[in-house]
């Protein structure tokens, strides 16, 4: 089963977040998002921690600040991977999870994901 990222695996964790009490979770970006480019990608991420909500406890995703590696913390356990940044996403190599990418946008210096599941979340630094 392919699963996209922080986010990635953090995805594959946080699908059933859908079942989850409380208001539906947005399907869409929020308004006024844009796609960045490769090149923000990687300025956003790189050198960088963030955390995103699941049904099992938050997760969280730590991008080294040289060269493309990421570690992934998520319910106990965790897995190092590489990642890359394309326009308007992040795909990711894991040890242990499947590989895959997740559409990102950009609202101001919010960062936002798409889940493999259609549910849009805000991506929080640390």
């Amino acid at each position: 089963m392919k699963i996209h990222s922080l986010f990635l695996a953090a995805c594959a964790a946080s699908l059933v977040a859908g079942c989850a009490s409380g208001p539906p979770p947005a399907a869409e970006f929020p308004a006024g998002a844009r796609t960045p480019s490769a090149s923000e990608v990687t300025t956003t991420l790189r050198g960088k921690s963030f955390t995103l909500p699941s049904p099992r406890g938050a997760l969280r995703t730590d991008y080294a600040s040289e060269g493309n590696r990421v570690v992934l913390y998520m319910a106990g356990t965790s897995d190092t991977g590489s990642w890359r940044a394309e326009d308007g996403r992040v795909c990711y190599e894991w040890s242990k999870f499947p590989a895959g990418c997740n559409d990102l946008r950009l609202v101001g210096e919010d960062l936002y994901a798409k889940r493999t599941n259609g549910e849009v979340v805000k991506v929080e630094r640390r």
